[in-house]
């Protein structure tokens, strides 16, 4: 079981909070379904390569529209450093105070050592971005800060909070900065846990710039960023607690329930790759049908007379690139036409865990409630038994084709606001 097909079935436990429950549907069977659909989606993640082809041809596709958000790792708005930084020297200061006068303290020489480097880069936050010898570094600094809030005065603790919060983000943002920068991620599971570190850090920053005191810095700003800290460390693990925070956390601040917030980075990224494959395939196409004229031209043309050495040469070499393209025209149709099957039956699912059933009856999309059950269970056959498109029964393609359709045009839609939005920032 991969990472999210875990948090999946971490989730389903209160997947009755992820979308509304309506009157006129049994819960029971509503809740079957969410289940359905966040098993399928987890599912999606962790097969993705069965189902839409290489992780590292996506990546490059989609790597353009990501690395722009990078732009939102590395600057904080026209905001630094932070209000709060000057609250934490202040009290950190008092907190080495403290320390100083314990005789030979152990934590002492540590401590203020990562005090003294908090306090230097805070300052300039905008511009600094850790190495891999600094990466260790903060690590080890983390260890310190997670030591001294149990020897330091409960007052002091909030400023060494602080420091250890403004620490972890340099860390965690150097890791993303890292993994986008790589060229290449492992699967499709690293590619989300990357996506939705950067989203949540994205997060961080913003509210950081407008936290003024040091009581504003709660339990949901470190929790945050232990969550982005462990979905980019390489062996990736969320407590049930954690699940549930982070949930709470979407919901909040997103608007989204956790499921879709990850998931969305999935979607968005597969048809990314898409519509790239698709203007591969109209190029191909043009081409060969130009290619096609000329032969023909040319073939009329050696009926009536004899053609030149080089109009012969031509023909010919027009003649083998003709059936050549045809049939890499036809495999890229078919991969083409295989994965928006796939692609826009996701967005169903995704828009099912975003609206739930009330909303989708409002716009008119009620009556796939039932229908994405049954599609649900057909792809989740798929990744676990390794199926390809060309194994299924025309009916089975024809329920996952017909459910697709639906979704089309707003899985279009939604990938069309994010390239948006990723050339904004």
């Amino acid at each position: 079981m991969g990472f999210f097909s875990s948090l999946g079935s971490a989730i389903s436990g209160f997947v009755s909070d992820v979308v509304d429950t309506v009157a006129s549907v049994v819960p029971a069977v509503i809740n079957k379904v969410k289940e359905v659909a966040v098993k399928t989606i987890s599912w999606l993640a962790d097969e993705a390569e069965t189902f839409v082809g290489d992780v590292q041809k996506i990546w490059q596709a989609v790597k353009p529209h990501i690395s722009k958000a990078r732009v939102a790792l590395t600057t904080l708005a026209n905001l630094a450093p932070w209000p709060v930084v000057k609250l934490m020297a202040q009290g950190l200061e008092r907190a080495l105070a403290f320390l100083e006068n314990i005789e030979s303290h152990p934590l002492m020489g540590q401590l203020k050592k990562a005090i003294d480097w908090v306090i230097k880069h805070a300052k300039d936050i905008k511009e600094k971005v850790l190495n891999d010898i600094e990466i260790k570094e903060a690590e080890a600094r983390a260890e310190a800060f997670q030591t001294a809030m149990q020897e330091v005065p409960a007052a002091e603790q909030p400023a060494v909070r602080v420091a250890a919060l403004i620490n972890s983000y340099m860390l965690v943002r150097a890791k993303i900065l890292k993994a986008v920068n790589a060229g290449e991620v492992e699967d499709f599971n690293h590619y989300l846990r990357v996506r939705a570190a950067q989203k949540l850090l994205a997060f961080y920053e913003k509210s950081m710039t407008s936290i003024e005191t040091l009581a504003d810095v709660n339990n949901d700003m470190i929790a945050l960023m232990d969550i982005s800290a462990c979905l980019i460390s390489s062996a990736p693990s969320l407590t049930i607690e954690q699940a549930r925070t982070l949930d709470q956390l979407t919901t909040q601040h997103f608007g989204k329930s956790v499921i879709p917030f990850v998931f969305e980075e999935m979607i968005l990224a597969w048809n990314v790759d898409l519509e790239k494959l698709e203007a591969n395939w109209k190029e191909l196409n043009q081409t060969l049908a130009r290619d096609k004229i000329l032969a023909k031209r040319l073939t009329l043309a050696k009926r009536l007379e004899t053609l030149t050495p080089e109009e012969q040469v031509v023909l010919n070499d027009l003649l083998k690139s003709v059936d050549t393209d045809a049939v890499k025209l036809q495999t890229l149709e078919n991969s083409v036409r295989e994965k928006c099957n796939y692609v826009y039956a996701s967005e169903g699912f995704l828009q099912l865990l975003e609206k739930g059933e009330e909303g989708l009856t409002a716009e008119g999309k009620g009556y796939m409630i039932e229908r994405s059950n049954e599609v649900g269970k057909l792809i989740i056959d798929c990744a676990q038994n390794q199926k390809k498109w060309d194994e299924l029964t025309q009916d089975q393609q024809a329920l996952i084709v017909d459910f697709a359709n639906i979704f089309e045009e707003d899985c279009r839609a939604r990938t069309e606001a994010f390239t948006l939005v990723e050339v904004a920032a």
